[in-house]
């Protein structure tokens, strides 16, 4: 899980290397006064995959936004139930999101959806919520395993 929570990391910082160029090229193409209309739905289209590749790594460690006040005044065993749950509830939560994701994603692509500028195709935008939000059930899995076996 570690070595997918490290790919994870390396495709977010090529999508954000990406992210950097299209969007230089954007500016310098639109100074020009050339119009790519598609070149805002790129722009979107990898803004969105380095978010929720970025999501990944933090479920493996339990990184998400937290009320740590609350957490860390809790009592240990009772801060252990708490991220038992979280980690029970984002494992469920998290596949079903990517089920859905999935049947989205596949009737875009059947009916051959597009994207607003209507050049790109819309499958590959709803691509990253099925497999990133599968791969942060796996990394959920991942931390309650890890959380069971500390329990021991």
């Amino acid at each position: 899980m570690q070595r997918l929570a490290a790919v994870c990391d390396q495709i977010a910082a090529l999508v954000c290397a990406f992210l950097i160029v299209a969007t230089t090229a954007a500016v310098i193409v639109y100074q020009l006064g050339i119009a790519l209309p598609w070149t805002d739905d790129v722009l979107r289209m990898l803004l969105v995959w380095l978010v929720y590749l970025g999501a990944v790594p933090l479920c493996l460690h339990n990184d998400h936004i937290s009320m740590d006040a609350v957490h860390l005044g809790m009592p240990r065993a009772v801060r252990k139930v708490v991220d038992i749950a979280v980690a029970v509830l984002g494992v469920g939560l998290c596949a079903f999101t990517a089920k859905i994701g999935y049947d989205s994603m596949r009737q875009a692509f059947e009916y051959g959806e597009r994207l607003s500028s209507g050049y790109l195709p819309a499958w590959p935008r709803d691509l990253v919520i099925p497999l990133c939000f599968a791969l942060m059930a796996l990394a959920y899995l991942a931390h309650l395993v890890k959380l069971l076996r500390c329990s021991r």
